[in-house]
């Protein structure tokens, strides 16, 4: 595939390619001549369409399956495609900085394979005498970008294409509700019909739309991150391959580089970091599962902002196109998120906290001592964590992935907390179930709220508590025994003697068995 953008119009932009592209999006919608003397690179510009005639065939392709009905979801050849061309520095994220580090897609050497190698037999070794859990002792892979893709995108399609779904749906439902409230897409402001649309559902297209949409949006993020992470679990989810570490080779030595990291401590560290992942999520099969099933229930139920969407289109004029190019996505779609939604981004993020934050403790602990400049190795991904790259920024503003800095320092204290009262076995022993795991008000410190009316409850019984007014006093007789004579006791069935005679005792007891009866059964004397 040519990298280069194809000569024939302005901007280097191939006019004979974008105009057999908006021929094969529209199809029959596009009046015969409709494109004659128009600027059709300033209009490619302004979409931010891709410059690769094969890319833009695999786009035409989509949007006239999305015209015609066919299918539905995320439209993955074109994320794909776009994000190979990402991991290779060929595309970036649209208004990021452009891709910096090593260029292009280069395969690992044959040294650079030998030397992460070793690093990871080293990591083991010093790994195993702090770890209740099995070290894995499966040889560590090294990936080139385009590698990474490869192994870590069927993990990513069922975590993104929930949230894709439940996003494009809700902007369907969303258009289709500003439509009939305007009478019809002749009624968006600088939107005219379209010849041969008639009678097409437009909450249907633009949910096919979205799902494409994000579908691009996401191989740009994907493509990213296969430039920034140096192995398949620097998010904390189980990305790769079961119980395979690995680590992407060029985006080890761009790491060192940038932060100028003695490599053979470097490697040490990354691969330590790695493989202390991968056998958290082998002794834990519970803990990926939870993380892929936070996400979806984030995503499930999410709704669009009627009251933006409303200002955006009707402050919207296609007749301006400057204006058009300058208005962001996230501008003009605004998803609010519900309680339940809230709850679920609270778990997820106090799950990945504990995760990192186990990560650094017992690799800290394993390598205290062993590595030169091992508290800067650490201070460096803390800042990559705290800022976060373009690519991490995107996937937290569509699916919801973060971690939260504070948060994984507090999950960080409690972890050290624990190994000093339990131990290594203790610790371990905290992922057998998620609720042996701390909550954020735990990691926080924040009490947890009562239960409704419980407070309430809880303080009225006590207030009707008194005590004597001289409470030694009554404590010293009680002590010693004195007024023994008059205290209550115990008659034959179990209730309270009274002291005037066995008819008031018998009468009593019978008393108290009928309320009993009355709470605990249906009067007959049988129990419920």
């Amino acid at each position: 595939m040519n990298d280069q953008p194809n000569p024939g119009g302005p901007g280097g932009m191939d006019e004979e390619a974008l105009k057999r592209f908006l021929e094969e999006t529209f199809g029959q919608a596009l009046p015969e001549g409709a494109l004659d003397g128009m600027d059709l690179s300033a209009l490619a510009q302004q979409a931010n369409l891709p410059q690769d005639p094969a890319v833009l065939r695999a786009a035409a392709a989509q949007m006239q399956q999305m015209f015609t009905g066919g299918n539905e979801g995320v439209n993955w050849q074109l994320a794909e495609d776009v994000a190979r061309r990402t991991a290779a520095g060929q595309e970036g994220i649209p208004g990021a900085p452009d891709p910096s580090g090593t260029p292009g897609d280069p395969g690992p050497s044959d040294e650079q394979v030998a030397q992460l190698r070793q690093a990871a037999q080293v990591a083991r070794l010093w790994l195993d005498p702090v770890l209740a859990i099995d070290v894995p002792s499966t040889e560590l892979e090294v990936y080139s970008r385009g590698t990474w893709l490869a192994r870590t995108l069927p993990r990513w399609k069922p975590i993104v294409e929930p949230v894709a779904m439940y996003m494009a749906g809700a902007i369907g439902e969303a258009i289709s509700a500003q439509l009939g409230q305007m009478g019809g897409a002749e009624g968006i402001p600088g939107m005219p019909g379209m010849p041969g649309m008639a009678g097409m559902d437009p909450a249907a297209m633009m949910e096919r739309i979205g799902a494409t949409m994000f579908g691009v949006q996401f191989g740009h993020a994907i493509g990213a991150l296969a430039r920034e992470t140096a192995g398949t679990t620097d998010l904390g989810l189980p990305l790769g391959r079961e119980g395979e570490p690995a680590l992407v080779a060029a985006n080890v030595e761009d790491l060192m580089a940038a932060h100028s990291l003695d490599p053979g401590a470097a490697r040490i560290f990354l691969a330590a970091r790695e493989i202390a992942h991968t056998a958290l999520f082998d002794a834990a099969p519970w803990l990926g599962k939870a993380l892929f099933s936070a996400i979806e229930d984030y995503a499930r139920g999410i709704t669009l902002d009627l009251d933006a969407l409303d200002e955006m289109v009707r402050g919207m004029d296609l007749s301006d196109p400057q204006a058009l190019q300058a208005r962001k996505p996230e501008e003009m779609f605004t998803f609010t998120r519900r309680a339940s939604q809230e709850r679920a981004l609270e778990e997820l993020a106090t799950t990945l906290a504990l995760i990192e934050a186990w990560v650094d403790h017992v690799t800290t602990q394993a390598l205290s001592g062993k590595l030169p400049d091992l508290e800067a190795m650490r201070e460096v991904l803390r800042r990559r964590r705290a800022a976060g790259g373009p690519a991490e920024q995107m996937l937290s503003s569509t699916i919801g992935i973060e971690l939260r800095p504070r948060r994984v320092r507090e999950a960080l204290a409690w972890w050290e907390s624990v190994l000093a009262t339990e131990g290594a076995e203790g610790r371990e022993a905290k992922w057998d179930h998620p609720d042996l795991l701390p909550s954020a008000e735990v990691l926080s410190g924040r009490p947890q709220a009562p239960a409704e009316g419980a407070g309430a409850q809880e303080a009225e019984e006590l207030a009707d508590v008194s005590l004597p007014e001289d409470f030694d006093a009554e404590l010293a007789k009680l002590l010693a025994g004195d007024g023994a004579e008059d205290a209550p006791r115990e008659n034959d069935r179990g209730g309270i003697a009274d002291p005037e005679g066995p008819a008031s005792d018998e009468s009593g007891a019978g008393g108290s068995g009928a309320d009993d009866a009355d709470e605990s059964g249906d009067g007959d004397g049988t129990a419920r």
